[in-house]
């Protein structure tokens, strides 16, 4: 068995990471992350924070070790001015890779007396707003990978199907299971979207499902329409690459073929990430 992990987490992409420095603690921080990710022989990673374009510091890394290949993104909270063109574009012209929707202020998340701002996608009659067209549009032109985020399941099936017909070729679910239902993940899937399932969802202080059910849940979907990531990074966790050990064995140990692992973290996310 553990040559089995071993050869699958061998260029595995991680596309869901976390690390210091942050606004939330974390478990490493990013030089860290990347040297374990490098020891660990992944092929890569995308480095996520919740507050700031991380590109900057990606390319660094990335420079750092040749090897591995650290990709940067941007989220659109509120910290960056919400769903932000302008920013888009100077992270685009930077180089990332990974554009998510809103983490915070969102249907799905909602608001609080003292932060009322609620990150709107849609208007009243269910259309993309236009700053979230424009958003869409650079996305396409710049042949970036649009994720969900933390937006609710509708507004993301709609995004998505007004994405792809606006050009954007790799879209990312940002871990729906829990929140959207099956038909609505099926949804999702059938505009060319990926449906992201995180190994954090496993772990104690989340207690969202066992491997033994994400593996159900993928195959009901489809391997090939899925990915698996860590979302690792947080101060209770083992370090991100050890996520990727750990998820690849669990889903073996589960009953999910190698192949079938295979795909899940590192033949889908490297179509992704290409």
């Amino acid at each position: 068995m553990n040559s089995e992990v071993n050869e699958i987490v061998r260029g595995s992409f991680d596309l869901h990471v976390h690390a210091a420095p942050d606004t939330q603690e974390r478990r490493m921080n990013a030089l860290e992350t990347a040297r374990a990710a490098y020891e660990g022989e992944l092929g890569g990673f995308v480095l996520k924070s919740h507050n700031y374009p991380t590109t900057p510091l990606a390319d660094a890394l990335d420079q750092m070790y040749p090897s591995l290949h650290v990709f940067g993104s941007i989220t659109l909270n509120q910290s960056i001015g919400g769903i932000n063109p302008d920013a888009v574009q100077v992270s685009a012209d930077l180089g990332a890779k990974i554009v998510w929707m809103p983490t915070s202020k969102t249907h799905r998340q909602g608001t609080t007396e003292s932060s009322p701002i609620k990150l709107e996608i849609l208007d009243g009659a269910n259309d993309l707003l236009p700053k979230a067209a424009d958003v869409i549009d650079i996305i396409a032109e710049q042949d970036m990978v649009l994720a969900s985020g933390h937006i609710s399941p509708r507004e993301t099936i709609k995004l998505f199907e007004e994405a792809k017909t606006r050009g954007v070729r790799r879209m990312i679910a940002t871990h729906p299971y829990g929140v959207a239902t099956y038909l609505e993940m099926e949804q999702m899937a059938s505009t060319g979207a990926y449906i992201e399932f995180t190994f954090l969802s496993c772990m104690p202080t989340e207690q969202a499902m066992s491997p033994r059910i994400m593996s159900e849940e993928i195959l009901r979907l489809g391997a090939e329409n899925c990915l698996v990531t860590t979302d690792f990074g947080q101060w209770t966790n083992p370090p991100p690459a050890e996520g990727m050990r750990m998820a690849v064995a669990a889903l073996l140990d589960s009953g999910m073929s190698a192949d079938n692992v295979a795909t899940l973290v590192k033949h889908n996310p490297k179509k992704i990430i290409n």
